[in-house]
């Protein structure tokens, strides 16, 4: 029992970690590529 709670411990925060380094990833690249966003047209006008 105590080794199931370990592995799902072990298990949410691997995927955590993971998850969070992959939409990082995926955003850097996405810049690298297309450069980076144009601050100017990414605020709202009042």
């Amino acid at each position: 029992m105590e080794e199931d709670f370990k592995r799902r411990i072990v298990y949410g925060i691997l995927s955590l970690v993971l998850s969070s380094l992959a939409a990082w990833l995926a955003s850097y690249l996405t810049n690298k590529i297309l450069g980076e966003p144009d601050k100017e047209q990414n605020r709202i006008t009042n």
